[in-house]
């Protein structure tokens, strides 16, 4: 198992609990990785949007439900909560020419991940947010190391002058 990568898509999550390492690519998305740092056990949270929507089953795809959800998994896998990390990567402004929500909801996912963090009582130790182009992440478990590799951004779409 060590070596091998968990790949983790949009409104998902997962725990490892082993030499595995977390992979995700973001955008306007928040990747919330938690750790205990201790044990050994970290988990990725990719979440899409800051609130859970009545009617929608996915956890997974919102900051207010995904980061409680991930929490639980992370403990029934043996983290204990107050040796808990986290890392908050991503929400990038990835629409700067559509509607005005749609164009924050980048920001709007990164606000609502600290919120439900610090609700949580769990210290954030780094981040990297914002911008304006998606990120590519690998957290490795074994070494608590994060690689963030900003990607390059999609030319505006338009007339040739």
């Amino acid at each position: 198992m060590r070596g091998e990568t968990v790949n983790v898509k949009m409104a998902e999550m997962d725990v490892v609990a082993d030499g595995r390492s977390l992979k995700t690519i973001l955008g306007s998305c928040v990747g919330v990785i938690l750790r205990d740092p201790e044990r050994c056990v970290s988990g990725l949270a990719h979440i899409m949007l800051p609130e859970h929507r009545r009617g929608d089953a996915a956890t997974g795809k919102y900051a207010d439900s995904a980061i409680p959800a991930l929490l639980a998994r992370m403990l029934r896998s043996g983290g204990r909560a107050g040796s808990l990390q986290a890392l908050i990567i991503g929400g990038a402004e990835m629409f700067p020419m559509g509607n005005e929500r749609i164009a924050a909801i980048g920001d709007l996912n990164v606000e609502a991940a600290r919120k439900a963090l610090k609700e949580s009582r769990i210290p954030i130790v780094f981040e990297e947010t914002g911008g304006r182009a998606g990120r590519a992440v690998v957290f490795d478990n074994a070494t608590g190391t994060v690689s963030v590799k900003t990607l390059q951004s999609m030319p505006v779409m338009g007339e040739a002058t």
